[in-house]
């Protein structure tokens, strides 16, 4: 695994503890409001950076672009 994969699942766990522990630990109860909303928020975008970084092409994994006139020579 490349080092942009790795990262994206880092992430993802990141966001998957958050939606568990704003869902499960019943010491968000003492939280305020804005605690509460702040964790929801770091773990969506952390679920969608990883998302992004995952599905992300690298340079090397591109094919290189051919004009078809360089492949006949």
């Amino acid at each position: 695994m490349n080092r942009q994969r790795v990262l994206a699942v880092l992430l993802l766990l990141i966001a998957f503890l958050a939606l568990v522990v704003s869902r499960t630990f019943p010491f968000t109860d003492d939280l305020s409001g804005l605690a509460e909303s702040a964790i929801a928020v770091g773990g969506a975008v952390c679920g969608l950076a990883g998302v992004w970084l995952w599905l992300r092409r690298t340079p090397a994994s591109e094919a290189p672009s051919t004009t078809g006139e360089a492949e006949n020579r």
